[in-house]
């Protein structure tokens, strides 16, 4: 007998899962519009657009070999608001989703909704600047950035037709800017959007939490010995001894160096013990949540079983 051929089984094109806005992992299909928008979404850069001329320069993406020259670390997300966000030593990027390279995805299910369009034009757009010479595609292969069965002779391809698309200019907004600075982007959304952790926060502990904000207490308080120090010296010098506005600036000083830590001390265990209440409820909401979806699955088992 000669040998059975196995069947060969088509590479997927979206992901085996997803989670949903509940924290269920959900199967991923395209007839699913939440998985769409997960893969595609940046609501929340388009929630601060009009502030992000202060996080990014509005132009295209450097590409990926200038990203190594300036010794960044390519770190792979699968969340599309976090392609491009860098920090001094690192950078976000999404892989290119292999469903995006599919034109029966874009006629059936991107072209029917601008919003899902317009960020999928983006989103390829900005890898247009980062693979732009061979070595920036090989640099993406090793990373695993993209599908393995893209050759650099297919991106070619694929680059000249998008660039020379009618509606290559049709993106999203967030996609008018290339790399986006964390640290910034942490600002404006702790500032803007009133969230404590930032935009991303690399606090995985209250602990971590503490000792990054106890960091910046520590320089303010060096900072207000040294202008105590030099108050105290030019209190000390005869053109000073007498003047009365630097004598009320130093003591308005000094009550503000003895009140402030303080102040910000507190400020910073509140926040703390807010934090600690907010994960606590969320905990108890999602067990009541989850308890009550077992609930109705038995309830289903149950009446499928009578049936």
């Amino acid at each position: 007998m000669g040998d059975i051929k196995k069947p060969t089984v088509a590479t997927p094109l979206y992901s085996a899962s997803y989670r949903n806005k509940n924290n269920q992992i959900e199967l991923a299909s395209p007839n699913d519009s939440e998985y769409l928008q997960k893969e595609l979404s940046v609501t929340r850069l388009n929630e601060i657009s009009e502030h992000l001329w202060l996080v990014g320069l509005p132009m295209p993406p450097r590409p990926l070999h200038v990203q190594k020259i300036k010794m960044r670390e390519i770190v792979i997300t699968e969340q599309t608001d976090l392609h491009l966000v860098w920090s001094p030593r690192r950078i976000y990027i999404k892989p290119i989703p292999r469903f995006l390279l599919q034109p029966k995805v874009w006629e059936e299910y991107l072209c029917k909704s601008h919003q899902l369009y317009s960020c999928a034009m983006g989103f390829l757009q900005s890898y247009t600047a980062l693979i732009q010479h061979q070595s920036d595609f090989k640099l993406a292969t090793e990373a695993g950035l993209l599908p393995e069965e893209l050759t650099w002779p297919k991106w070619t391809v694929l680059v000249a037709q998008f660039l020379t698309s009618p509606n290559v200019l049709d993106v999203n907004k967030r996609y008018k800017y290339g790399e986006l600075r964390l640290g910034r982007l942490n600002l404006i959304y702790r500032l803007r959007m009133r969230k404590v952790r930032g935009y991303l926060s690399s606090c995985t502990t209250y602990g971590d939490f503490f000792r990054d904000n106890v960091n910046s207490l520590i320089t303010l308080f060096a900072y207000t010995t040294i202008a105590l120090s030099a108050m105290q010296v030019g209190l000390g010098t005869t053109y000073l001894q007498d003047n009365e506005a630097f004598h009320a600036v130093s003591y308005g000083f000094s009550v503000f160096a003895i009140i402030a830590p303080l102040a910000l001390i507190v400020a910073l265990v509140l926040v703390l013990l807010g934090l600690v209440l907010q994960n606590l409820i969320a905990t108890l909401v999602y067990n009541r949540r989850f308890h009550e979806r077992r609930k109705q699955q038995r309830r289903k088992a149950d009446l499928g079983e009578e049936r």
